[in-house]
């Protein structure tokens, strides 16, 4: 199988205008070299509102990717709380995270891309984590984000994978039709021990700030877990870099730099090849472009749905 990985888009419908262009040179890509299916590791919205819902909703259904066997997503922290723009954005920040209604958020994501989410198997009243199935293939979803606390989450970004999330997913692996399947796992959070080569990156002093702001918390025990379930390959994003790491004979890649960080001036997704004798992977990189492409329909005003989501998820402590 030929997987398309990519990561943390940050489409808005009123910033960011760059992200939207290029997201659609790299589905156009994607599209046009027939991969079987695209996986994204979060973030797919900048600040979490429906109006940036919609266009993401938008550019995969153009794009006829609006499918489970073709599209895999998982959530971010900016999916749930978004961002800072502007500077009065930085003061009023953690007012808006302790508004934020978590697991209403987590339903409306999910809703916004809800036919990617059909027939998986999940734990009765939560989308996440969750698993699919997808020939040969056995793909493992979590939701990596962690709730809003003054005290261990005051950023929003910091991560979370709880015991009973993992038993849940040890207790679906076990059935015999997964035991000869490639088992990968989705997260948004990251799990190197470091930013990389600072030394190199131009983005060394943010990268500083992220490795202190964007933990997931007890990661070493997550690792062993994931290891133990045979997961060989993990994906995720978060960090706005591309890196490929192992750690417990896990391989890990991070495809945040996709279309954000310190990427060469390049656009980038991750290309993956699941064969019998292995997983390979290899990044492929594109010219970023200031116009979109001509292939695409455009959404200039996306329409804002009127449904909201007040139902709370099951919490697997």
């Amino acid at each position: 199988m030929k997987i398309a990985h990519i990561s943390d888009l940050h489409l808005d419908a009123n910033y960011k205008k760059e992200n939207y262009y290029n997201t659609l040179h790299l589905i156009e890509y994607i599209i046009n070299n027939k991969y079987d299916h695209l996986i994204i590791s979060g973030d797919i919205t900048e600040n979490a509102e429906p109006a940036s819902f919609e266009l993401a909703r938008s550019v995969f259904k153009n794009a006829g990717l609006l499918h489970r066997d073709k599209l895999t997503v998982i959530i971010g922290n900016h999916d749930i709380f978004g961002g800072v723009h502007l500077a009065e954005d930085v003061i009023n920040f953690p007012a808006k995270c302790r508004k934020t209604n978590f697991y209403s958020k987590v339903n409306e994501f999910v809703y916004y891309f809800r036919e990617t989410f059909e027939k998986n198997i999940n734990p009765h009243g939560s989308y996440f984590p969750f698993v699919k199935e997808l020939d040969n293939i056995v793909i493992s979803g979590f939701n990596s984000i962690a709730p809003y606390s003054v005290m261990k989450n005051p950023f929003a970004s910091n991560g979370k994978i709880s015991t009973g999330k993992l038993r849940f997913i040890e207790s679906i692996l076990e059935e015999n039709k997964f035991k000869d399947k490639t088992r990968i796992a989705l997260t948004h959070h990251h799990f190197s021990k470091d930013t990389g080569d600072t030394a190199a990156s131009s983005a060394a002093i943010w990268l500083a700030i992220e490795k202190q702001t964007m933990k997931l918390r007890g990661k070493k025990k997550i690792i062993r877990e994931f290891s133990d379930l045979g997961i060989e390959l993990v994906l995720h994003g978060h960090q706005h870099v591309n890196r490929v790491y192992s750690r417990k004979n896990v391989r890990f890649i991070n495809s945040g730099g996709s279309i954000l960080g310190d990427n060469f001036g390049k656009l980038s997704l991750n290309e993956i090849y699941v064969e019998p004798d292995g997983i390979k992977n290899k990044f492929v990189h594109l010219d970023k472009k200031v116009l979109p492409p001509s292939s695409f329909q455009i959404i200039q005003t996306p329409s804002i749905p009127t449904q909201y989501f007040n139902t709370k998820e099951i919490c697997l402590n």
